[in-house]
């Protein structure tokens, strides 16, 4: 049970305000379960729920991937299990990212769970009587616990893969010099006298074919740079 005189931290998620300042989108939420997890535990439920979207939402539109109006949770954990490498090992060994994957769709009904225990009349936070109350805190911290666990591990994975290979980072405005060099090929669009720039066109309208001309510039530009670097010249001054 937890103790009134120990305040609520969800670590997980503190590291990664640390560590990844793109993750301060989460910090409302994150502040808003340890304030209220003790006192209010139905609404640290719901805010359980609205990290685990929030990390959802900001890692696919991190990758440029299109997220349908009034996604469902359950929805938004399946694009983010299919878009990250979900261990560091041998990628080769599918059990343990299906062991993993498992894992991460599970918060879904687990978070499911709480909250319709929440909206009972058996368990909430206007519960009828004071054992109502206890057992709904410890629920809510059986969930915020897993819920900081997974978004620390979602984020950090996320963080790590787009450093490796920022060709996946695909957010707009990230990739300057590509827009750059697509906004010098093509003319700007007008619409109702607005302009709209090339590159901001192409990725609104089609992601995937925004990233195969991504992947093929930044292929052309490292070809151009081997060149340059295999065809200089040996200064004289050089030895030997």
């Amino acid at each position: 049970m937890v103790s009134p005189d120990r305040p609520v931290v969800l670590h997980g998620c503190r590291q990664l305000f640390e560590r990844y300042p793109a993750s301060t989108s989460l910090r409302p939420a994150v502040e808003v379960i340890e304030r209220t997890i003790q006192d209010e535990p139905g609404i640290a439920f719901t805010h359980c729920r609205g990290l685990l979207e929030t990390v959802c939402v900001t890692i696919l539109t991190d990758r440029g991937i299109e997220i349908t109006p009034n996604p469902k949770p359950n929805w938004l954990m399946r694009q983010v299990i299919k878009t990250l490498q979900l261990t560091n090992l041998n990628p080769d060994d599918k059990e343990a990212e299906h062991g993993v994957a498992s894992i991460l769709r599970g918060l879904n009904s687990l978070v499911d769970g709480v909250v319709a225990l929440r909206k009972s009349q058996g368990v909430g936070p206007h519960g009828r009587d004071a054992m109502e109350s206890v057992l709904s805190v410890d629920y809510a911290m059986l969930t915020a616990t897993a819920v900081d666990a997974a978004v620390g591990l979602m984020f950090r994975l996320h963080q790590e893969q787009i450093g490796r290979d920022p060709i996946n980072f695909l957010r707009f405005g990230v990739q300057p010099d590509f827009d750059r060099f697509l906004d010098a090929k093509y003319s700007d669009i007008e619409i109702e006298e607005v302009l709209i720039s090339a590159s901001q066109a192409l990725h609104h309208q089609d992601r995937l074919a925004y990233h195969k001309s991504l992947v093929e510039f930044r292929n052309r530009s490292e070809a151009e740079t081997e060149e340059i670097g295999e065809g200089e010249s040996i200064s004289e001054d050089s030895d030997g």
